[in-house]
């Protein structure tokens, strides 16, 4: 029996959809920190054409705590979410793919 081509379209935009809503949270996380990375390039250009002392001092005590609590995402405090989340989802998939396909055949 043969698929109708329609099908096989539909079946095929349905896993790509999934795919993608699996790979984003890592995807967001990874512009996530990009935006941190630059606001911190911005604060320490501040910091450094800054001439007023109290500015300076909260500059500073702002990056001290970037630079102590780093922005992380974590699924359960558990699994590092960013952009080795959606590869390592597919290296996942590939394996029991192949065990399946073992099994099976």
């Amino acid at each position: 029996m043969q698929v109708p081509t329609g099908a096989v379209v539909v079946i095929c935009l349905e896993n790509v959809h999934v795919a993608l809503l699996t790979t984003l949270p890592g995807v967001m996380a990874a512009m996530i920190e990009s935006r941190v990375d630059r606001i911190k390039l911005a604060l320490a250009t501040r910091l450094y054409l800054s001439t007023d002392d109290t500015e300076i001092a909260d500059v500073r005590r702002f990056l001290e705590v970037i630079k102590r609590r780093p922005f992380e995402m974590r699924i359960l405090r558990l699994i590092p979410v960013d952009m080795n989340l959606p590869v390592g989802l597919l290296s996942l998939c590939t394996t029991y793919l192949i065990v399946l396909a073992q099994l099976h055949g």
